[in-house]
């Protein structure tokens, strides 16, 4: 009997300061303070069959040759996107590859926002393994890839990709 209220009082103290707001859901963020992006990737054409992960994926600098496809200019990789779908939507407060904790994306200029698929089973961050099946433009300007700005304390939105899997976008250098 003495042990069980031994164990009774730590049990009481940590079910105190663990419970703040009982069984409420987690009130929803506030956009108009967290930094990030969302929008939505549309696919048209018919998924080729080699696909088997496909990924939205940024970078912080341009694709200008293949040795800038390197971890650490890229700064997101989202979850799988589900194959064959026609439209997908998504946000950096989703979980993610990487960044590996959803939350608050860091503000600043983006270069280079894709979407990607690989034909290997487990993700590779080899930059041959990647096929760009559609790239971010901003303004209507579709000769070149947009630059995605996140402003402190801004959540974007509207960062839109078109998937044409008939018509695929020019590749960074150093893929096959």
């Amino acid at each position: 009997m003495k042990i069980n209220k031994i164990l009774l009082i730590p049990f009481l103290f940590l079910l105190i300061i663990s419970c703040d707001s009982g069984i409420e859901p987690k009130p929803e963020p506030d956009f108009e303070q967290i930094s990030g992006f969302k929008g939505s990737v549309t696919f048209s054409g018919e998924w080729p069959d080699s696909i088997k992960r496909t990924h939205i994926v940024i970078f912080k600098n341009p694709l200008l040759q293949a040795s800038d496809f390197v971890v650490t200019n890229l700064r997101f990789i989202s979850n799988e996107i589900p194959f064959g779908i026609l439209t997908y939507n998504f946000s950096s407060l989703d979980s993610a590859v990487i960044p590996p904790a959803p939350g608050p994306f860091e503000p600043g200029e983006y270069a280079y926002v894709a979407v990607a698929h690989q034909a290997t089973e487990n993700l590779s961050l080899a930059r041959r393994d990647w096929f760009v099946s559609g790239v971010y433009y901003s303004n209507g300007n579709t000769s070149t890839p947009g630059i995605m700005l996140v402003p402190e304390d801004r959540m974007v939105e509207n960062i839109n990709i078109n998937c044409d899997f008939n018509n695929p976008p020019p590749q960074p250098p150093g893929g096959n």
